[in-house]
């Protein structure tokens, strides 16, 4: 378990804020999603104390588990007054909510994502509804709506790390031509191809080549990829598949691409599965490229509707077809959607709003500094980091060169 003290500055009140996280340094959006939230936390002035459940040398076992929560309250106990404890995923409830009675904690904001919100115990769901000290927080208007039984739950939709935001948008304001053949991309974890709809997209983007002619299907995302996902993209020359890229060899993927698709399937049955918001599809915008969003779930928080991206009118492979042949029939127009998309997508992000955000609603003070603070370099990117405002200049422009797909 890791543990991080409070450091408070002489003659500075701070909230002081105790962080209960599933993992660090796993990977994994839930966690890339409270790194980023504790950067800004203390970007606003707030005083953090860290406890992770699981780390590389970890794994989730009863001894681990109830190790967690004994040498967590013990160490709580000994915090004195404590403003605010943040639950980063819902089966930490139960550590926080004897926490919170240890320190006369007054908020207890408890995280939740997508897929707990349909799957998660019966008991925990109960929990959080009766006890007036927590409260749901989650990442999409959709996904709040599915929290009805819970309480009335606070959105705080994914940020950006500020270095990673950096380089999408500095990759995607380079000017190219536009390819020889369009492409279109999907970026998620490899191993959860089925829920993320990679066979519907296979058969539409093979529908669509039937009328608009050749077009790449380029899939990315952390690795390995199964065998039965390799089985699926071999008998077709124009996918190209890509594990677990890094940081720039991704960007240059969202660059270089015509239009993302994000096609998760959602089920509200076991087995679950649904996306609560998509933050690859922000990603994807900061680089500027227009974007396909699922037909259902939280992603429409993500863009705005015939202005960055597109929604299917349903979850079937003619639906998505039909939405691809439309955007791929005019590339000069989707490239114009694209460089929308970069700059609304550097608005929607934005480093000082989020902190503001982030601030109000998991400790309810304002932050220490709102112009403009200096966010910290998300743990595990090591990559170079630019400042100020960029300036997004046509990313692509219609010429007869040939610009060859990315390998």
């Amino acid at each position: 378990m890791s543990e991080q003290q409070f450091a408070a500055e002489p003659g500075v009140t701070a909230p002081r804020v105790v962080l209960l996280t599933p993992s660090r340094g796993l990977g994994g959006g839930i966690e890339r999603y409270l790194d980023t939230i504790e950067d800004h936390l203390r970007a606003g002035g707030a005083n953090i104390r860290r406890f992770d459940l699981l780390d590389s040398s970890r794994s989730l076992t009863v001894r681990t588990q109830a190790s967690y929560i004994l040498r967590t309250l013990a160490s709580i106990r000994r915090l004195g007054r404590v403003d605010s404890i943040v639950v980063g995923h819902v089966s930490l409830a139960p550590v926080a909510c004897l926490a919170a009675r240890l320190t006369r904690t007054r908020r207890v904001p408890v995280m939740f994502y997508g897929v707990d919100i349909w799957g998660g115990g019966r008991a925990l769901r109960r929990l959080i509804a009766r006890d007036p000290l927590l409260y749901p927080v989650t990442i999409s208007s959709y996904s709040a709506g599915g929290l009805v039984s819970v309480g009335l739950a606070q959105i705080l939709q994914p940020g950006i790390p500020q270095v990673w935001r950096d380089i999408l948008l500095t990759e995607g304001s380079r000017q190219r031509p536009l390819s020889a053949v369009p492409t279109v991309l999907s970026v998620f974890r490899l191993g959860v191809w089925k829920a993320k709809g990679l066979p519907e997209l296979v058969e539409a983007v093979t529908a669509a080549r039937a009328i608009v002619g050749p077009v790449q299907l380029v899939i990315a995302g952390k690795g390995p990829a199964p065998g039965a996902l390799h089985e699926l993209v071999a008998p077709y020359e124009y996918i190209e598949l890509h594990e677990s890229p890094d940081d720039a060899a991704l960007a240059q993927l969202y660059a270089t691409a015509d239009m993302f698709a994000l096609c998760t399937r959602t089920r509200t049955a076991p087995p679950f599965s649904g996306e609560g918001y998509g933050i690859v599809l922000m990603e994807a915008q900061l680089a500027g490229c227009a974007v396909v969003g699922p037909a259902s779930g939280g992603s429409r928080d993500a863009y705005l509707e015939g202005v960055t991206g597109r929604t299917p009118l349903d979850e079937s492979p003619t639906a998505l077809a039909e939405v691809l042949c439309d955007m791929l029939a005019d590339r000069v127009c989707l490239a114009r959607m694209g460089r929308r998309a970069a700059e609304w997508a550097q608005g929607a992000t934005d480093p000082a709003n989020y902190t503001r955000l982030v601030m109000a609603t998991l400790t309810g003070a304002v932050p220490r500094a709102t112009s403009g603070p200096a966010i910290p370099s998300q743990r595990g990117r090591r990559a170079g980091q630019t400042t100020g405002h960029l300036r997004l200049p046509s990313r692509r422009q219609p010429t007869a060169r040939a610009h060859p797909p990315t390998t």
